[in-house]
């Protein structure tokens, strides 16, 4: 009987290693896509899931090693912690762990598409529906330039804090966190201060984003476990400058060189972008059948002073009264939204779109396979649909449908 090889070493040169825990079908279709696409030299500068190649360490693997996520997340709850450890190769580094936001991608997932795609440092990437701006971290760890558009005014400020926080001067964070009981005193109000509105826009103000967003985020988690705001800001905001510390002493070392990044509050269904000058499109349609994302923000969004009904009728899947109607309008607005991602783009850029299906919300009718009709209605050019399972007990959707298309101009 003849021995059987085993399925790693069929698939990649023994020299080339993947991290641990790269054992889901989809990573390995991603790791084998990268393994086929990318040079030896872009494997070890870009790939998403190797460990080394020929015995040299990646610089994502290197990253996510060199930031220590035990210190980051020693106050952290056991759950958040262990989450936060078990994800440190795909959602838990470099600023990414900042403010978790629901119903958001996994980073390694989309620097895995960025390779596959083909994007090249100083081009451009659009995500016009961007949630808390993933794919422009991820971007810019590549030296890619990205936009990011969402609806959201809390959407626009976890992306500016997590793509300022990657190219920040740490001494500066630290002075000014220095006295936090001051800062929770300024922040402890009603409505969001005066300082944060006006229209002048400086640096130094980016800082004081970052301490703003860690007490929003303090305020959501003291709804969640019924702690004091004040105890728990003191918790999170050590958390981010520790975070921010920890990635800016691992960029150094590796001579990181950060893209750059545009966080635009504004509307998918009228992008603020001119015609054919984005090079690539990665997003994710909003899961407003499974999230009701202003119920979930609702406490920030209503101290960042936004109109909660005029949100409402302008986020995408949460008009209508009854299941019928809520999915004529989703797919009504997708349309708009996919003819826009088409002008925006050159000719012959690549659009992926990530969408998931919760079957009982929307009683049976599959969202992917509509979006792929509109689409291919829209004159986008479908390549393929890789699948990629959800995990977890409670999760209403099982898995997602990575959709690949070229905009055919």
């Amino acid at each position: 009987m003849k021995p059987c090889i085993p399925l790693l070493e069929k698939l990649f040169n023994k020299n080339y290693n993947l991290i641990d825990g790269t054992d889901e079908i989809f990573e390995l279709d991603l790791a084998l896509w990268e393994y086929k696409t990318l040079s030896k030299k872009e494997l070890i500068n870009r790939s998403a899931y190797f460990k080394s190649v020929d015995s040299i360490e990646t610089i994502h693997y290197k990253l996510c090693n060199l930031q220590n996520l035990e210190e980051v997340y020693k106050e952290s709850s056991f759950r958040a912690k262990s989450f936060f450890l078990n994800g440190k190769y795909s959602t838990g580094y470099a600023t990414h762990g900042l403010f978790p936001y629901r119903g958001k991608f996994h980073p390694q997932l989309i620097r895995a598409l960025l390779n596959i795609l083909g994007v090249k440092q100083g081009e451009l990437v659009l995500d016009p529906m961007a949630g808390s701006a993933t794919v422009s971290v991820e971007a810019n760890l590549l030296g890619i330039n990205s936009i990011s558009v969402d609806i959201s005014p809390l959407c626009e400020l976890i992306g500016k804090v997590k793509t300022f926080a990657l190219n920040l001067d740490i001494k500066i964070l630290e002075k000014i966190t220095n006295n936090q009981s001051i800062l929770l005193t300024k922040l402890k109000k009603d409505n969001i201060p005066q300082y944060f509105i006006s229209s002048k826009d400086n640096k130094k103000k980016r800082y004081y984003e970052i301490i703003l967003l860690a007490y929003l985020d303090a305020v959501g988690f003291s709804k969640r476990k019924a702690s004091p705001v004040e105890q728990l800001f003191y918790q999170v905001l050590r958390r981010y400058v520790t975070t921010i510390k920890y990635f800016q002493a691992a960029k150094e070392k590796i001579a990181l060189k950060i893209g750059n990044s545009k966080i635009i509050q504004g509307n998918a269904l009228d992008l603020p972008i001119d015609d054919d000058s984005i090079d690539a499109i990665i997003t994710s349609p909003p899961y407003s059948f499974a999230i009701d994302y202003l119920k979930n923000d609702l406490e920030q969004l209503k101290y960042l002073g936004a109109s909660i009904p005029k949100l409402r009728q302008m986020m995408i899947g949460l008009q209508g009264k009854c299941v019928d109607d809520k999915l004529a309008i989703y797919f009504d607005k997708m349309e708009q939204v996919i003819r826009e991602m088409k002008r925006v783009t050159k000719n012959n850029a690549p659009i992926v779109m990530i969408v998931g299906t919760n079957n009982i919300q929307t009683k049976g009718v599959n969202l992917e396979k509509e979006i792929l009709k509109i689409a291919k209605r829209q004159g986008l050019e479908f390549e393929l649909n890789l699948k990629k399972p959800i995990k977890g007990l409670q999760n209403t959707m099982k898995e997602e449908s990575i959709l690949f298309f070229t905009n055919k101009k």
